[in-house]
Formats: structure tokens, C-alpha cells, sequence
């Protein structure tokens, strides 16, 4: 009887302290990003710009049509529902954009730079905990910087709201919403890319970061100047896919204007006071227009993007010699 219960309790004392391999790759990973003086400079420097950018977004807004009975000249808030969809794909969400693939391109990639992926891949620790533990802290802090952006947006609308007469308050979940689909979306989809990318590509981490970088840029640039100008005419429209799927969100922040504009337009049309049209402006402004016309592509494409994970991290070797 002594025995067995002596065999249970050894059994049991390795089985608590056996680890989880997963667990122990995200705390390699954690320290080491806690321990980088250049990411957390960068995080600084991501929400101070972010909060400048957000700051500066004063969107002058003219309604002086002929049928107009009041002619009205004001601004659109850059924190409301309107105002965020015009300027996070060509502001912040730009930035952010520019900034993930150095978050995550090297997660595997780094191993093999500096000579310990021998050492690493030598241990019993199973490939699938290597590769996962390591993009999802990538993963974690590239949505910790989307939260930045998050708190960047909150609070400076509240700083705007109280210094500027006619600033309205940030709608939270107008701007939950908006995070949601095209930041936090964002960030996952460039994650998720750049680390399959740099996992599948492990000696070519530099040229991976540029290209996603520049197609990211391009993008967003290219659209902007081939379509903003054209956006503000009446006739204007774009292909709904594009607007729908676009993951900068350039597409669909064009897309949108007109429908925001003319809404504006039809009830601003009707106001006997400048008050009036401003109220209607608030109204408007602080409305969620075609919400899941885009917000739902948005969220598949991020989704997708973990497929990409999958296919690197069961495509991953862990010779040596393979990677080369």
C-alpha cells in the first residue's frame, strides 16, 4: 500500500511540474520584447504621432449649394463615426501598417540570425510550440500597439471635446466598432503575414518586411491619388468588392463619403439655422453608415490570414540545413 501511494504522489509531482511548452515559448518572447529598450521607443513614438495626427484631423466642411437655405462652413470631427473612416486608412492606420512586419517578420527568423536555432530545435520542445508561441506574442504586441491607438483616439477626442466648442464626444462604440474592423483587423492580417512570410522565407526577413511595407504604402497612396479627387463628385462610385474588401480601408473610406455627404446634404438642405445644420452634423457625423458591408470582409481577411500561419507553421523544418 506504502508503495503505491509513494508511485501515485511521483506520478502526480511530475505531472504538476511538467511544463507547457507553448507557455514557456510566449515567455521567452515576452521577455524578450519587455527587455527592448527600440520596441517599447517605438510604441512611444507610435502614440505620441498617432496623437498628433489625430490632434491636427479638423475636416473643413462645406454646405453652400444653391438649394441650400442656410450656407454652413464647419469641420467634421476626426473622432467621430465619419471622421475616423476618413482618416485612419491614410493616417494611423497607415502608420501602424508600416510598423508590424519589424514586429513580427523575425519571430523565427531570429533564431537563425543569431545562431541559436540549433541549440533551440535540439531540445524536446515540439515545432508546433515554437512557431505558434512565437506569433501569437508578435500577434500580442501588434494588437498592444492597436490599443495605443485605441487610447490615442479616446483621448484626444475627450482633450478636443472640451477645448473646441461644437467638438462632439467620441461615440465609444462607434469607435469600438471602426477599431474593431479596420485596426484590430488590420493588425492581425499584417501579423499574421509577415510572420508567415518570415517563417517560410527565413533568409530573406529584410526583403519581406520592404515589400509588405511598400505594398501596404503603395496602396494606400495609390488609391488616395487616383481616387480622392474623383471622390467628391456626385457621380462618383466604386466597385462595392473594393470597397467592401480593401484591408488598408482606403476603398471603404471613399466609398463612404459620398453616402455620408448626401445624407448630410439632404437634411442640412432642410435647416433654417446654422444651429440646425450644425445639429444635423452631429447627427450624421456620429452615424455608422453600411456597417456590415465592410466590416464583416474586414474580419474574414484577417481570419484568413491565419490559414497562412497554419500552412507555415506545419511547412517549418527544424534543420538547419533546410531553411537554407
Amino acid at each position: 500500500m506504502d508503495i503505491t501511494a509513494l508511485t501515485s504522489t511521483g506520478k502526480l509531482t511530475r505531472t504538476i511540474e511538467r511544463p507547457r511548452p507553448l507557455i514557456r515559448v510566449m515567455a521567452w518572447e515576452l521577455r524578450r520584447f519587455r527587455a527592448s529598450r527600440l520596441f517599447w521607443l517605438q510604441a512611444l513614438c507610435f502614440f505620441c504621432l498617432s496623437s498628433f495626427v489625430i490632434w491636427t484631423q479638423q475636416i473643413p466642411l462645406t454646405f453652400n449649394h444653391a438649394h441650400a437655405k442656410v450656407p454652413f462652413f464647419g469641420f467634421l470631427a476626426g473622432t467621430s463615426a465619419w471622421g475616423l473612416l476618413m482618416i485612419l486608412p491614410l493616417g494611423t492606420l497607415l502608420l501602424l501598417g508600416m510598423l508590424l512586419p519589424f514586429v513580427n517578420a523575425d519571430g523565427v527568423s531570429r533564431d537563425l540570425s543569431r545562431r541559436t536555432h540549433e541549440l533551440l530545435m535540439a531540445t524536446a520542445l515540439p515545432t508546433w510550440a515554437y512557431v505558434w508561441g512565437r506569433y501569437l506574442v508578435g500577434l500580442l504586441m501588434s494588437l498592444g500597439l492597436a490599443l495605443l491607438l485605441l487610447a490615442a483616439i479616446l483621448g484626444m477626442g475627450l482633450f478636443l471635446h472640451l477645448t473646441i466648442t461644437d467638438y462632439p464626444l467620441p461615440q465609444i462604440g462607434n469607435v469600438m466598432v471602426i477599431w474593431i474592423g479596420m485596426v484590430a483587423g488590420a493588425s492581425v492580417l499584417l501579423s499574421s503575414l509577415s510572420f508567415a512570410l518570415g517563417t517560410l522565407l527565413p533568409r530573406l526577413t529584410t526583403l519581406v518586411k520592404i515589400v509588405i511595407l511598400l505594398g501596404w504604402f503603395v496602396g494606400v497612396e495609390i488609391s488616395s491619388i487616383v481616387f480622392g479627387e474623383a471622390s467628391h463628385a456626385a457621380t462618383f462610385s466604386l466597385p462595392a468588392w473594393y470597397i467592401h474588401w480593401d484591408p488598408t480601408s482606403v476603398g471603404t473610406a471613399l466609398g463612404l463619403f459620398n453616402k455620408y455627404f448626401a445624407d448630410f446634404s439632404n437634411l442640412a438642405s432642410k435647416a433654417t439655422s446654422t444651429a440646425q445644420t450644425q445639429h444635423i452634423l452631429l447627427t450624421v457625423e456620429n452615424t455608422l453608415i453600411d456597417l456590415w458591408g465592410w466590416f464583416v470582409p474586414h474580419l474574414l481577411l484577417a481570419g484568413l490570414s491565419l490559414v497562412l500561419v497554419l500552412v507555415a507553421a506545419r511547412a517549418f523544418k527544424r534543420s538547419r540545413s533546410t531553411l537554407s
